[in-house]
């Protein structure tokens, strides 16, 4: 009855304009509530305005010896390199909610580190008592659970022994990827990388909707400039002769659910991407792409992308060297990350 009386009022082309605007408004309102609660719960956990406890200490931590990992495999190495991340570290070790996880895999890699860093320093006959004094040295000594004599941050490798488990079952492939830095410069055929291309898109994506996308940069130039925005391969690009620009693509994805889904399916993608790299041999490195719109202002100035498009990573690729080293990237213990509801 009612409906009728409507219809007789209002056409059924008006009331699907109106129902239209009805949910574009509600979709509206919805899309800045969930953004807005993203926003809020990034704001309180992340370490960008509060460090205020463990967890953001432990990622600072990590960030520190990390970088002080890729130091050593600089070759030479440079005296007093990471002296401000030193410096960073003391600090944070004695803080006393790490001083509570003392035991955990992070920090007693960190001491172990560390410790390397003051005896690299001490066979080099450099005085670095200003910002690592002996008194430390000590007390990280003995901190460390473990007598490993052989430790390093850094693994050597030749590029045969590397390799070796590239057609071996999945746990020894798996565990022998690396990322390499050590380039020579010589190109690697568009062939193998598109045998490397093909084989990844066997990776799982949400729905079968598969919105990864990856570039081919090989103007060295642009390469250059590329990474110097991404700022995390210093030292290492001079070698880099073609660069792999991993992507997602927006317009795959359609409901408020999905707005953070194609980092989601494009981590996957990349993972399964590296893999295929390092089956077929293809030296590889995912550089972070944590950037914020100034820095992709900036890159879209070198290079353009699709606007739709969702930068994932940089992989700057290559032929190994005949030897090379990678940091250790200690990895944690399953006990840190799994546990049963």
């Amino acid at each position: 009855m009612v409906k009728t009386i409507i219809l007789h009022f209002i056409s059924k082309e008006k009331i699907t304009q109106i129902v239209r605007k009805f949910n574009f408004i509600k979709n509206y309102t919805s899309f800045f509530s969930n953004y807005w609660t993203d926003m809020k719960l990034y704001y309180k956990y992340s370490s960008i305005y509060k460090i205020d406890d463990y967890k953001k200490i432990e990622a600072k931590i990590i960030l520190h010896y990390h970088s002080i990992e890729k130091g050593l495999i600089h070759n030479p190495i440079r005296p007093k390199f990471a002296k401000d991340k030193i410096k960073e570290l003391h600090k944070w070790l004695k803080h006393q909610s790490v001083v509570d996880f003392y035991s955990n895999s992070q920090i007693q890699v960190t001491f172990k580190i560390l410790k390397q860093y003051y005896e690299l320093h001490e066979q080099l006959k450099v005085d670095i008592s200003d910002y690592f004094p002996n008194s430390l040295y000590i007390l990280y000594c003995k901190l460390i659970n473990t007598n490993e004599t052989n430790f390093s941050g850094s693994i050597e490798f030749d590029k045969k022994t590397f390799y070796m488990n590239t057609d071996s079952a999945f746990d020894k492939f798996s565990n022998s990827r690396k990322s390499i830095r050590n380039f020579t410069g010589e190109l690697i055929s568009e062939d193998l990388i598109e045998l490397a291309i093909t084989l990844s898109l066997n990776s799982p994506s949400v729905c079968n909707r598969q919105s990864s996308k990856v570039y081919l940069v090989d103007d060295y130039q642009k390469i250059q400039n590329i990474l110097k925005i991404q700022g995390g391969f210093a030292g290492f690009s001079d070698n880099v002769k073609q660069l792999l620009i991993v992507t997602s693509s927006r317009s795959y994805f359609y409901t408020l659910g999905e707005r953070n889904q194609f980092y989601i399916d494009g981590g996957i993608y990349l993972m399964n991407l590296l893999y295929c790299l390092h089956y077929y041999k293809i030296a590889n490195c995912p550089a972070n792409w944590g950037k914020t719109t100034d820095s992709e202002k900036r890159l879209s100035k070198i290079i353009q992308l699709p606007p739709e498009e969702k930068i994932i990573c940089l992989i700057p690729i290559g032929i190994a060297t005949a030897q090379f080293k990678v940091p250790k990237s200690q990895r944690r213990e399953r006990k840190e990350i799994y546990r049963k509801l």
